[in-house]
């Protein structure tokens, strides 16, 4: 494509031998005078430029560079579009837009309907019309562009892309992906640029954007974090449609016998076979998909490797690309290593060197049948060593998401107890878990704070205004309260009124006139609670033995007032 002063832009197209003669010839950004070349009319199918023509070359043609720096001629032009317009736009439509990278996910390979692998990486783009989209980076763009992207994302900064040329695509709502025209431009400098870096630093950072791309699948799956034990728990794989998890584990063995195979180097296409060879035996391979014999083989991995978390270990199957990357050596040269030179002890270091690394696993898990039998198979689909930083990032975040959740669940639950007809005084709003008999042991050690979600200075102030709550009757739904000790209501064996710290010390004076008719409010008399003698304390009463037990049996437990239910929780 190119590009000339007046901002006109046109295409100029060859093929085969002309191809071959131009190829090492031009380069991007470059300033070429170009002659004798035919001018026919663009084919709209495939040019999305802004001319009706193209320029067409022959044999007979010349592409000479211009060595002059001519100013006038701008190195990229741009037809920005917001993102909140892409969303109007038809089907396979080109377009240029500028935005702030808010996520990037891993990249993946995917099998192409002609059965060739594809690189495959999405990312997120926001920018100030409030609105974001998924872009899909294709190819080369994912390792080039992509990971540097992933880099700065992982590190907190978020960088500002310029795309040209974006197809966009209605597969899920809308979206755009790269074509090979396609060209990324990041953190660059022009005004545009410059401008959406300042909305962005300013407060597009904590402004929520709509996106107007359906989550995707592949995005999805980077959110979905597990546990190598919930492989197992919750039957991943075993439904119609692989599970793609993400797993923070530790490698912990390595199987070091058959971690490759022989693969079939001859390309088809723009893509490597890569089928099974087998040997001739006379010193040539034999690929049956090609029905081609070579005399060298590659090597690919397949590597069995077992990873554990804090919840258990799994075996998963690692192939080229991710066994490289583990390895950090080719199957090939680890080949040579272990059958050709028989180096042990260079094998032995570079596992070591791996072994007890911790990594975040991207998997394929799916149920796959062997010797007619049933298995579960995962598959490494990425593996990265741990970024600390971005680790700790999403540990913090999913904390958060944890305690939302938890205030959420309280809040549903505090409906429930306020309606079991206890009578609120001195109960505040307080939300209880509804498996949370600790209410009745406010004052014990257990913490209460994390059980009924207040802060733990509050709990004793909770813990003291309970002694004046009224309850339901006997057979009513709700939570029943009891004291353990004296069998009455309203307050817990800790902070009884009959056993407290001493005369003199009171946990509601309300609670204290039922026990002691006599005594002033505030004050707590020296009755017995097992006896209900006056004059010593239970853990000193003569009359142990012919106490009934203070924890009966049936549905009553005998105490200062008789049969008293027993402690219930949600009505059960």
């Amino acid at each position: 494509d190119l590009l000339d002063s007046d901002g006109g832009e046109i295409r100029v197209t060859c093929f085969n031998a002309v191809a071959d003669q131009f190829y090492n010839q031009i380069e991007a950004g470059k300033m070429y005078l170009i002659s004798k070349g035919s001018l026919k009319p663009a084919q709209k199918a495939f040019n999305h430029l802004h001319n009706d023509h193209e320029i067409f070359l022959e044999s007979t043609s010349t592409v000479q560079p211009c060595f002059e720096d001519d100013k006038s001629i701008p190195q990229q032009q741009f037809h920005f579009r917001p993102i909140s317009d892409v969303e109007g736009l038809e089907n396979n439509s080109v377009v240029d837009m500028i935005g702030v990278v808010s996520f990037v996910s891993p990249s993946t390979s995917i099998m192409r309907k002609n059965g060739t692998e594809a690189q495959k990486r999405s990312i997120q783009l926001k920018d100030m019309s409030g609105r974001s989209v998924e872009l899909t980076l294709w190819g080369n763009f994912c390792n080039a562009e992509g990971l540097r992207l992933q880099n700065m994302c992982d590190s907190g900064v978020f960088p500002v892309m310029a795309v040209k040329s974006g197809r966009v695509n209605d597969f899920n709502g809308k979206a755009v992906g790269t074509i090979s025209t396609s060209q990324l431009f990041i953190e660059p400098d022009f005004p545009e640029a410059r401008m959406l870096k300042e909305w962005f630093d300013r407060e597009g950072r904590n402004t929520p954007s709509v996106s107007i791309s359906r989550e995707t699948t592949s995005i999805g799956r980077t959110d979905v974090r597990k546990t190598i034990s919930q492989i197992k728990e919750e039957k991943l794989g075993t439904s119609e449609k692989p599970d793609w998890i993400i797993v923070s584990a530790t490698l912990s063995f390595i199987k070091v016998d058959n971690f490759c195979y022989t693969a079939c180097p001859i390309m088809i296409g723009d893509r490597q076979c890569n089928k099974k060879v087998t040997s001739n035996g006379d010193g040539k391979w034999r690929c049956d998909r090609c029905d081609q014999s070579v005399d060298e083989c590659d090597y690919r991995y397949i590597l069995q490797i077992q990873i554990q978390d804090h919840t258990g270990l799994t075996w998963v199957t690692a192939f080229q690309e991710c066994g490289q990357e583990i390895m950090g050596i080719s199957a090939k040269d680890l080949y040579y290593l272990k059958y050709e030179e028989q180096d042990d002890e260079r094998i032995g270091e570079i596992v070591r060197k791996v072994l007890f690394t911790k990594y975040i696993f991207k998997l394929k898990v799916k149920e796959e049948t062997f010797s007619d039998e049933q298995r579960v198979k995962s598959t490494v689909v990425k593996a990265e060593k741990v970024n600390f930083p971005s680790e700790s990032r999403f540990l913090l975040d999913l904390m958060d998401k944890l305690r939302g959740e938890n205030v959420n669940s309280l809040a549903k639950t505090d409906n429930v107890i306020l309606n079991t007809g206890v009578n609120s005084t001195g109960y505040g709003n307080v939300g209880i878990r509804q498996s949370a008999p600790v209410m009745n042991y406010i004052g014990s050690t257990s913490n209460a704070s994390g059980e009924i979600g207040l802060p733990a200075n509050q709990v004793g102030q909770y813990g003291n205004q309970y002694s004046s709550s009224r309850l339901t009757a006997a057979g009513s739904a709700g939570v029943y309260l009891s004291c353990n000790s004296c069998g009455g209501m309203g307050h817990s064996s800790t902070n009884c009124p009959s056993v407290v710290n001493g005369q003199g010390q009171s946990y509601g004076g309300g609670f204290v006139n039922k026990i002691s008719p006599g005594a002033g409010g505030g004050s707590v008399s020296n009755e017995c609670f097992k006896c209900h003698q006056f004059g010593h304390w239970a853990k000193d009463c003569p009359g142990l033995s012919n106490v009934p037990p203070a924890y009966g049996s049936g549905n009553a437990t005998p105490g200062r007032y008789g049969g008293v239910p027993k402690q219930r929780v949600g009505g059960f």
